[in-house]
């Protein structure tokens, strides 16, 4: 009965907070660069992630996915997004506290700029750039089912102009049945960026492990944006490589459909992913991860 309440409360409070996510519309929130996804294999997958997060990418996706980390994990990103963006994602979970501690820097560079004034004349070159630190904690509070939170600041860099503000994540997981999955995450709530409100997002999602095969599912509601779906499928060939693909609706370049490639040799992964937008460009994601 204990635990059940535990539930049952914990699921109320993020299902009170994910009110907070229908308030806005197009175009008004900052800090997009916090939907722009970590990690090639959950990218690969589409980013339909909020049920599969295991790993120390779970504190984007869904931080409750730190309890599934068994020992040590370091995994760094880098993405070569269109446009000349770059970005790079650092992070680490492991145990402690009788459950699990995650690290995560994420960094996203958008080069140099040209600047000019209201009347369209040159005014010189700037940088951009921003910077997200977080730590988070998850505890299998029983056996089937996981909660945990990230917290942590975003800076945002335009010049000589810098904005900061705070950020948490929060989520759970819970095995339906011994194959099926189902995640819930509240992403992003925090303080506003300048005047902005940062982009409030609530991710439901269901996955089905069935060994050598996963195949999941994300439905997505923005703050700013339509709801949308992820969806992703992935196959272990005799536990070393694995074939990824994925789809995302709602986007605006692309056919948003995704693909990649994992290996696994001993305790390091290698992950890839590649998507494409259109006009803009295509994107490549390459993951390293250590296990020990």
């Amino acid at each position: 009965m204990p635990r059940m309440l535990t539930s049952i409360g914990i699921g109320a409070f993020i299902l009170i907070l994910t009110s907070y996510a229908y308030a806005g519309g197009p175009g008004t929130t900052g800090a997009n660069f916090l939907k722009i996804g970590v990690g090639a294999r959950a990218t690969a997958m589409g980013g339909a992630f909020t049920a599969l997060a295991d790993d120390s990418t779970s504190l984007y996706w869904n931080p409750a996915g730190l309890a599934q980390i068994k020992g040590r994990e370091l995994s760094a990103t880098y993405n070569l997004w269109f446009e000349d963006i770059r970005q790079g994602y650092l992070s680490m979970g492991f145990p402690s506290m009788g459950g699990t501690l995650g690290l995560a820097a994420n960094y996203v560079d958008m080069g140099t700029l040209e600047g000019r004034d209201e009347a369209g004349n040159p005014t010189g070159n700037f940088t951009a750039s921003d910077l997200e630190l977080m730590v988070g904690y998850a505890k299998k509070i029983a056996p089937k089912f996981s909660f945990g939170f990230g917290a942590g600041i975003i800076q945002d860099t335009i010049a000589e102009d810098k904005e900061s503000a705070f950020l948490a994540n929060v989520g759970l997981l819970t095995e339906v049945s011994k194959p099926l999955i189902l995640g819930l995450v509240v992403q992003n709530i925090g303080t506003e960026l300048g005047s902005d409100p940062l982009p409030l997002t609530l991710r439901l999602g269901l996955a089905l492990r069935r060994n050598p095969f996963v195949i999941a599912l994300d439905l997505v509601k923005p703050t700013d944006d339509d709801t949308y779906y992820c969806a992703g499928a992935e196959w272990w060939i005799e536990k070393i490589v694995a074939l990824r693909v994925g789809y995302k609706s709602n986007q605006d370049a692309g056919s948003g459909l995704t693909a990649g490639l994992g290996f696994k040799v001993a305790t390091v992964d290698l992950d890839y992913a590649y998507v494409a937008y259109g006009d803009l460009g295509n994107t490549h994601r390459i993951s390293l991860g250590f296990k020990w």
